[in-house]
């Protein structure tokens, strides 16, 4: 009974540490980061949607430089000195995950979280700026230039996206 029982131990903490292993292969950053976001992406993008609550309504996105930085080795702060610099953020560029390049953004002092993703991309005849988060990088969000055009693509789904809901 006790080989059996460690021999289980010992299988769990194999497939423990090459799924750990494998996460951060897939999550390895390209290295670039972004001192301003590409101008295609910048301005105002909108999605119908109800986040899994409520009654749909369109919900806005405003993509800007705001706080943006390039990103640099940095002290992070705990307390009060923390909140003087938790405004800024910062952005990098991805390999491809789920066959497609994100942008990754984080906050200056986040000491936790797999942070956001970002991939702007043409299907048809429409630019839809796609959100993402998590460790997989699940597709979170669809957005549109238009609230027509948001209210009309609403269910829409993307090929190579890796939808989390």
């Amino acid at each position: 009974m006790k080989k059996i029982l460690r021999l289980v131990l010992l299988t769990a903490m194999f497939l423990l540490v090459m799924g750990a292993a494998n996460t951060t292969v897939q999550a390895k950053r390209v290295g670039y980061s972004y001192s301003r976001l590409p101008k295609r992406m910048r301005g105002t993008w909108y999605t119908y949607t109800n986040f899994g609550y409520g009654k749909k309504k369109i919900y806005k996105l405003h993509m800007t430089n705001k706080n943006l930085r390039k990103y640099k080795k940095h002290k992070v702060y705990i307390g009060k000195k923390a909140r003087k610099t938790a405004k800024y953020w910062t952005a990098t560029q991805t390999g491809k995950i789920h066959g497609y390049r994100w942008i990754h953004t984080y906050g200056w002092q986040q000491t936790a979280g797999a942070g956001d993703y970002f991939n702007l991309h043409k299907f048809g005849k429409h630019q839809v700026l796609t959100t993402a988060g998590g460790a997989g990088v699940w597709d979170s969000t669809n957005y549109y230039r238009s609230k027509r055009v948001a209210k009309k693509m609403t269910h829409k789904r993307y090929p190579g996206f890796k939808y989390g809901y």
